[in-house]
This record gives structure tokens, C-alpha cells and sequence, in this order.
């Protein structure tokens, strides 16, 4: 009875209205906008509120859960550099009673929206009912991760909270968005279309931070001062990476040739931003993803010709550049110099993970047990502990041999998920992924919070391009166009 009369209230035409401008792709700029402002003033509270209100809207009264993926995305960059509580400017704001309670009331109420959606929807039926590749790796996954270093000495309650929390991020939103997502042929587009406004969002503040904020330094980038509220430059060049195949899936995809090479080019740009957070592991990762693509994009798509000459010029300008403005490129970029392939105490780190491991090797030592005694990285925040820079390593130390075995049959799954009778779209989805993951075995990304919730989506849609694939075997889709094989695997 309530889901009939959510349908007559949304018959109403101002509601329509309303709802076809959250559907449509005017939302995710407008968004981005408002995100890119409250980063620059510190308007995370009303900023925040206006999400809020968004979400649990839309939740209750929009056809499927596709306005959900625009702030899914988009509303960690909300927050500002001036209200960061670590390096430069060690802030109290985000710990102050009245900013927790209203974040707090706000993450309760848009949860009850989505429990509410599904259970007047009747969606969460679907899920036991759907045959998935990848759900019972998940559940395992966050199984584990509740149980980090359960019967260990050290063990606190936070570990059970931070499970709890690392657990929802992996789960949450792959049930919610695999149970309400109406498939479309354009949907694998739109996912693309809010990760590249995400890229441009990051360089805007970027760049900002570059030339306002003093971060430059005597000719050359002070990593260190490279915060930009929502992430240091690891951070932030691990997001540009990961986001980084959007560009380059909309170019293939566009049919308007003008678009499409915009599109390819702002790949570059996006990768560009990469190098300026003089993030390694997201440059070497990154760099690794585009060299693919571009040999792939040479060999097919809209623009082949344009891609090949473009490649072969960006080749050579990038020489010329380097030889005529080598000084000056060199100081730019001094860290990646003075750094070499220093380890960053990265094997110290992964030695010590393994030495917790073997103290407690069926459950781990939890999160919050030490790397190392009196060894810290020192990052203030009061809930996320230091990380070991390693996937497995991490799964080994603070979830154990039950930890590493959830984790891998989660792998294991995702590559049938990803490669078993594969499209363009779900290529696309893998290379996202793929960088994620990567750099993940060299830093901390994927127990972030944000990019967990990412990762999610991706593994949820990827999921319902392969249930659609299994449709579609003979017929077209219903937009009229075969959902494409990719002809190089």
C-alpha cells in the first residue's frame, strides 16, 4: 500500500519534473559544483545537510537508485583543506559536538531511507534471489573483517567498530545498488560521466592548492603540504588513477568525434594531475593502465587515427619539453628524484605485518594492534589506524589466515566476474578496479573508506551488465544496441 502511493505521489508533475533533473546528467554537475564550492569555503555542514536531503529524497520517490551514485562519489570532496584536522592545519572542526551530531543524524537518516526503499520496494528479496558471481566472496570478506583479531591479546572494541564500518563499505552498497539499479544501455556512460566530473573536480582543487595554498615551494612541489581536506597527495592522486579509465570509456564510447577526442585527451590531463601529487605508486599504476589503453584505443574505437597521431605527438612533445625545460621540470619534480625506489620503510612494515600474523594466525591481531612497538606513522585521526601498505599483508596481519582466504576467494570471483563472457563495459569497470587493487599492494586505498564504496558500486553494476549479457545472449537490449564483446580477449 505505501509503495502505491509513493507511485501516485510521483505521478504528480512538478514531482516528475523534479525526478527527471535528478535522473538526468544536469545533476552531477550541479553537484560537483556545490561540492567544489563548500571545499573552498568550508561549507561541509550545509553541504552535508543539502546531501542529506538529496539522498533520502531520491531514495524514497526516484524509479531506481541511480541518483545515489552522484553523491556516493562526489561528497568526500566536500570537504576543505582550512577544516582539515591533520597537516597543515590540525583543526578541531570536524571533532566538534554539533558538527559530529548533525553528521551523525544525517548518516542515520539517509540509512533508514535505504532500508526503507528496499523494504517497501521489496528489493532485498532480489538479492538471495539473483545469481551473482561475487556475492558470497563479499559476504565472506566482511565476515572476516568484523572478526579482525577476535581471541587476540590486543584485541579492542574498536576493531569490532571499524569492522563493522570496513564491512559496510564492501557490502552496503554492492546489495542496495544491485537491488535497485534499473540496467540501461547508457548506465555503464553515466557511472563513467560522474567519475570523470570527479577528476576534474580533484584537479580543480588541485590546482587551487598549487598555485593559492603554497605548496610550491622554491620551484619544486612540498608533498607534504599536499592535503587538500579530503585526502593527502596519496590520496589524492590514488582517486585520480582509479578514476582515470572513465575519460577513455566515454571517448570509445562517444559517437560525436569532437567528444570523443576531448575525451581522450582529458585522460592525459587527469594522469598529469597524477605526476603533480608526486604519488608514486598512483603514478606507476596509473601510468601502467594508460600505456594499456593506449595500444588498445589504437587498435579500435571511434577515433583510431586521432589516437594513434595524438599518441605519437604527445611522445614527441614530451621529449622535446623534457630536453628544453629539463631544469625547470627536474625542480618541479625533485621528490620522484630524491625518492628513487626507496621502499619508504614499506618492507620493515611488511615484515612486521608478517611477524603479527604468525603471533595470531587464525584471526590476526586486529587493526588497532601496532605495526610495530613504539613505530607509528603518526597521522592524526581518531578512528583509521596505520595500514601495511599491502592488501594480503593486511589481511594476513589483522584478520588472519581466515582474513587472506576470504580476501582471496573474493579475487577469485571477481575475475570470473570480470573476464567471463566480457563487454566494454565491464573492461571498463575491471580497469577501475584493477588500479585500485594495484595500489593497494603498494599504499593504503582500499580500506578508505570512499574508495570501498566505489568498489562496491563497480562490482554491483558489473554484476548486472553480466545478468543483462545472460539476457541479451541472442536479442538486442532494449535502447536497441548488442551489449559489445570485447574482441581482444
Amino acid at each position: 500500500m505505501i509503495y502505491e502511493k509513493i507511485c501516485d505521489i510521483r505521478n504528480n508533475s512538478v514531482l516528475d519534473k523534479i525526478l527527471k533533473f535528478f535522473d538526468g546528467k544536469l545533476f552531477p554537475l550541479c553537484y560537483a559544483f556545490l561540492a567544489l564550492i563548500s571545499s573552498f569555503v568550508g561549507g561541509e555542514v550545509p553541504f552535508f545537510i543539502l546531501t542529506a536531503l538529496i539522498v533520502i529524497f531520491t531514495a524514497v520517490m526516484s524509479r531506481d537508485s541511480k541518483p545515489v551514485i552522484v553523491p556516493l562519489v562526489l561528497v568526500v570532496y566536500g570537504m576543505s583543506r582550512v577544516h582539515t584536522p591533520q597537516f597543515p592545519n590540525y583543526s578541531d572542526y570536524m571533532y566538534r559536538t554539533s558538527v559530529l551530531a548533525i553528521i551523525g543524524v544525517s548518516v542515520v537518516l539517509v540509512l533508514a531511507a535505504f532500508v526503507f526503499r528496499m523494504i517497501v520496494y521489496k528489493n532485498i528479496q532480489k538479492f538471495w534471489k539473483i545469481k551473482t558471481v561475487t556475492k558470497w566472496g563479499l559476504l565472506a570478506l566482511g565476515g572476516a573483517l568484523i572478526l579482525n583479531g577476535v581471541f587476540s591479546q590486543q584485541y579492542v572494541l574498536k576493531n569490532l567498530l571499524l569492522g563493522f564500518i570496513l564491512a559496510a563499505s564492501f557490502l552496503f552498497f554492492y546489495i542496495y545498488i544491485l537491488n535497485t539499479l534499473e540496467w540501461k544501455t547508457d548506465t555503464a556512460e553515466y557511472i563513467a560521466h560522474v567519475l570523470t566530473i570527479a577528476c576534474f573536480v580533484i584537479a580543480l582543487q588541485l590546482f587551487k592548492a598549487l598555485l593559492f595554498d603554497g605548496i610550491i615551494q622554491n620551484g619544486a612541489i612540498n608533498k607534504h603540504y599536499l592535503n587538500l581536506g579530503w585526502g593527502m597527495s596519496n590520496n589524492v592522486g590514488g582517486m585520480l588513477a582509479m578514476f582515470m579509465p572513465a575519460c577513455f570509456y566515454l571517448s570509445y564510447r562517444e559517437q560525436n568525434r569532437l567528444k570523443s577526442c576531448l575525451y581522450y585527451v582529458s585522460g592525459f590531463i587527469v594522469i598529469f594531475c597524477v605526476a603533480l601529487t608526486l604519488s608514486r605508486t598512483a603514478l606507476l599504476m596509473g601510468g601502467v593502465a594508460l600505456l594499456a589503453i593506449m595500444i588498445l584505443m589504437s587498435l579500435r574505437g571511434q577515433n583510431v587515427r586521432f589516437v594513434r597521431i595524438f599518441n605519437g605527438a604527445l611522445i614527441g612533445c614530451g621529449i622535446v619539453l623534457c630536453l628544453v625545460f629539463r631544469e625547470k621540470i627536474f625542480s618541479l619534480f625533485e621528490h620522484y628524484l630524491d625518492k628513487g625506489f626507496d621502499d619508504s620503510e614499506r618492507v620493515f612494515i611488511w615484515k612486521s605485518g608478517l611477524q603479527n600474523f604468525i603471533s595470531a594466525p587464525i584471526f590476526g591481531v586486529g587493526f588497532y594492534t601496532p605495526i610495530a612497538p613504539d613505530w607509528s606513522y603518526n597521522i592524526g585521526n581518531w578512528l583509521f589506524p596505520d595500514m601495511y601498505h599491502n592488501i594480503f599483508v593486511q589481511m594476513l596481519a589483522a584478520c588472519g589466515i581466515i582474513g587472506a582466504a576470504a580476501y582471496l576467494f573474493h579475487f577469485v570471483q571477481a575475475g570470473f566476474l570480470f573476464f567471463k563472457k566480457i563487454t566494454i563495459e565491464r573492461l571498463f569497470f575491471f580497469c577501475v578496479v584493477g588500479i585500485l587493487t594495484a595500489m593497494s599492494m603498494l599504499d593504503n586505498h582500499i580500506f578508505h573508506v570512499f574508495p570501498a564504496l566505489i568498489y562496491a558500486l563497480l562490482f554491483a553494476v558489473a554484476e548486472q551488465d553480466l545478468l543483462r549479457k545472460r539476457e541479451d545472449k541472442v536479442e538486442k537490449t532494449e535502447g536497441g544496441r548488442f551489449y559489445e564483446s570485447f574482441p581482444f580477449i
